[in-house]
């Protein structure tokens, strides 16, 4: 999977009118951040430390979250002009997922995004563009959600995204991790099963994102 390289130009393959329609998946939840004695340390047990500024993933995840807060606007436009006729149903498949608590919540959430899109050779993409192209890799099942999983009214501090060696494929991946009952669940496109971090042995962590930042794992071999 390619973690380094910058996806289209966001402009080209999404119009304001699609946009509207599958913003829902973009809405980071208002939130006060948590103190950092309260913050739950990073998933897999490891250390991790901040990736410097001009690391490529770096760059690529400030733009990202950029475009994920224009997809915000797009959501709320969308519901003071009520001119989107399919946010409706979009709304009701959140809640009904909001019906439940807990892992089944999760376990729902992982379950609707891994039967929405397909799997396919992708780049980084906003959870609009996931959702609307229907296709994607890990990355945008991923993204997808880590913003639908804070609309769902998760803490973002309760919410990372992880990129993995797959040691059993031999390639990096990235998955959800969701902190959860004083666990770490992983929500995960290769598999409708929630697992807790410290199952996924065949995993080694090499990089976490989240609002505040990229953080790579002391364990891990990182060339910057």
């Amino acid at each position: 999977m390619r973690f380094f390289s910058d996806a289209t130009p966001y402009e080209k393959r999404a119009t304001i009118g699609i946009a509207i329609v599958v913003a829902a998946f973009a809405i980071a939840a208002e939130f006060v951040p948590a103190r950092a004695e309260d913050r739950p340390s990073d998933p897999f047990g490891g250390f991790t430390t901040e990736l410097n500024a001009d690391a490529p993933l770096v760059k690529i995840w400030d733009s990202l979250r950029d475009k994920m807060l224009i997809e915000k606007g797009y959501f709320h436009k969308c519901l003071e002009s009520k001119d989107c006729p399919s946010v409706p149903a979009l709304a009701q498949q959140l809640d009904e997922i909001r019906q439940y608590e807990g892992k089944a919540l999760l376990g729902h959430l992982n379950l609707s995004v891994n039967q929405m899109v397909k799997p396919a050779p992708g780049d980084w993409t906003t959870p609009l563009e996931a959702i609307t192209m229907r296709n994607g890799d890990c990355k945008s099942y991923s993204v997808a959600k880590y913003a639908g999983a804070q609309e769902l009214g998760i803490s973002a501090d309760d919410v990372r995204l992880v990129i993995v060696h797959n040691r059993r494929r031999s390639e990096d991946h990235m998955v959800v991790a969701v902190y959860q009952d004083g666990e770490w669940f992983i929500l995960d496109n290769l598999t409708n099963v929630l697992a807790r971090d410290s199952e996924r042995t065949d995993y080694q962590p090499l990089a976490v994102l989240d609002y505040r930042g990229v953080r790579r794992y002391l364990s891990a071999f990182w060339v910057e």
